[in-house]
């Protein structure tokens, strides 16, 4: 997890996006960690987002990038905080085997709903992390990024040095 949160920090820390970031992106090699499916991947001063990308799975999207895709903004351009969200989802899924948000206690079943339906519960409705012990102390961290606002959200070198001190 540390790995993954200082490459995601490296990444960041050359202005680049990675866009898609989801658990089965980022390849653990014996040279580190290496991320797959770059097609997405933008820099705001050497490569615009793609106006074709529609931003990934609802399950790993901020809510505040689910308004901007829920409201038609072109391209979708998923800033760094929104990417430490998917960071923090995907870690979230890797440790408990389920997505972070409790889609049943708002009475949803996010199976029996489009893509375009679940990005408009995410982005317009408060939806509960699920509640899991499965790892408490990483899950704190994850926690904090899952429900921070973008602007308050950490970065991922922060949450890299949360989770190697819990």
């Amino acid at each position: 997890m540390v790995d993954l949160c200082d490459a995601v920090a490296a990444l960041h820390g050359q202005g680049w996006v990675h866009g898609d970031l989801q658990p089965c992106h980022a390849i653990h090699t014996p040279d580190g960690i290496r991320f797959i499916d770059c097609s997405w991947s933008w820099h705001p001063h050497q490569l615009k987002a793609s106006h074709l990308f529609r931003g990934g799975p609802p399950h790993l999207l901020a809510p505040e990038l689910a308004r901007s895709i829920h409201d038609g903004i072109r391209p979708v351009a998923p800033s760094m905080p929104d990417e430490v969200y998917a960071l923090a989802a995907s870690l979230w899924r890797s440790v408990t085997g389920d997505w972070p948000r409790d889609y049943g206690r708002i009475g949803i079943d996010p199976g029996k709903v489009t893509a375009p339906v679940l990005r408009q519960i995410i982005c317009t409705r408060h939806i509960p992390l699920r509640s899991s012990d499965t790892w408490p102390s990483v899950q704190q961290v994850l926690a904090q990024a899952l429900t921070a606002p973008a602007e308050d959200r950490p970065t991922a070198a922060e949450m890299a040095d949360q989770l190697r001190s819990p």
